[in-house]
Order: C-alpha cells, then structure tokens, then sequence
C-alpha cells in the first residue's frame, strides 16, 4: 500500500482504510521523535538536501530504516547528516540515532503540540534520562479518542526543552557525536492499550527507570 498512500486520488490516509490509517494531525510540526533544526524561532526541515540515501535493515530481532542527508543546507550551514530509526517486535518505542559531519546548533526532535494538552516531564532527575510527553484527547479518530507520545533523551546531550510554535521541541547541545534518544505512542485502541493518563505516566516512570539504571532500552 505504500506507493499509494496519500495519492491526490485515493483520499486522506487520515481516513479509515483497510490498510488502517494515520491518526495523528502533524501539520507543520516534527509530529513526534522527527528532527529538524530550530533556527530562527522555526523549525527547519529537509526541504533543501543534495541527496538522500536510504537502506532498510530487517532482522528477526528488530527493523531499522538507515537514511543518509546529504548537503543539508539550512541557515548558512551544510551538513551531512545520518539518521538511524529501529523498532522492535515486543515494544512500543523506536530508538532514533542522529549523527550529524559537524557540530552544529539548533538539532533538535520534538512532539506536536495542541490547544489544551500540557507537556509534562519525568518525576526521578536522579539519572541521566528524562522524557517530555503529553496525554489526551489528541487523534483524529474522534473527539474522546486518547493518545500519549513520549521522548526520552539523554539530559548530558541536550541544551534545552521547551515550547516552540508547532511542537514542545527537545534541542541538543551542538556534537559530531551520534546523539540517541526515544520515542514513543501509546494508542488506548491498540491491543492491550493505555486507557488513561495515570497508566500512561506509570509506564513511562518505568520505562525511565530502565532507561536510567542499564542507559538503553531492551525489548
């Protein structure tokens, strides 16, 4: 269905289709765990590379999509830029790798932002990790339909969080370092979902309690 998906002539992937559909409304925004670079109150896109290379990796035990930017140019700097994105079978979370040519300001990911639904951030600062992520009333679907959308990061990696005009962005400090964080949806309508908030924030204070005590996320 791919090569079909979001043809002028088949209809909004936003609608319910055999294959499913989107259900979440990305607009202008990073959507959620994108990356940009925030550069003069904005966010910075890709609209403006030399070439894109992509390789997809499938294995038994995870998936990954490994995608080469090449001569991204924003602002009055060109990097070259590689993105890796995994996903594993028993687990809601992706692991995004981003490791930019150069040092370079304003990298950053995010989650989209809506009128009326407040980001929050983790309760332990006791160890490297923390996440922002939001709950509530924020698909498509209809207007009861709940979603919760988390990223974790790494605090040494980032130089700040806070609300931009699109998303609630996570900017990390300038490195030629891979940078690693995760991201996550929990969907109430998914099989064995997330039906409210204070489940939502109990997994997510779990989640970063492995995070913090092994530095990674195992399935």
């Amino acid at each position: 269905m791919l090569p079909f998906v979001g043809q002028e002539d088949l209809g909004s992937y936003h609608n319910d289709s055999p294959w499913g559909m989107d259900i979440l409304k990305a607009g202008n925004s990073l959507g959620i765990g994108g990356f940009g670079r925030y550069l003069n109150n904005r966010v910075a896109h890709f609209e403006n590379v030399g070439k894109t290379i992509v390789r997809i990796n499938n294995k038994e035990e995870q998936s990954s999509v490994e995608i080469s930017y090449l001569q991204w140019n924003t602002g009055d700097e060109s990097i070259n830029l590689n993105a890796s994105l995994t996903i594993f079978p028993n687990d809601r979370f992706t692991r995004a790798e981003l490791t930019p040519s150069k040092d370079i300001e304003g990298l950053c990911t995010g989650i989209v932002k809506f009128e009326g639904i407040p980001v929050f951030m983790g309760d332990d600062h006791s160890g490297n990790w923390n996440y922002i992520a939001t709950y509530g009333k924020q698909t498509l679907l209809n207007d009861e339909d709940k979603l919760g959308m988390a990223i974790f990061f790494n605090s040494g990696q980032v130089e700040k969080t806070f609300q931009g005009i699109d998303d609630h962005l996570v900017v990390f400090k300038p490195s030629s370092k891979t940078i690693t964080y995760y991201f996550l949806g929990a969907w109430e309508q998914e099989l064995s979902g997330i039906k409210d908030e204070v489940s939502f924030k109990k997994y997510l204070e779990e989640t970063l309690l492995e995070l913090n005590k092994s530095g990674e996320l195992h399935t």
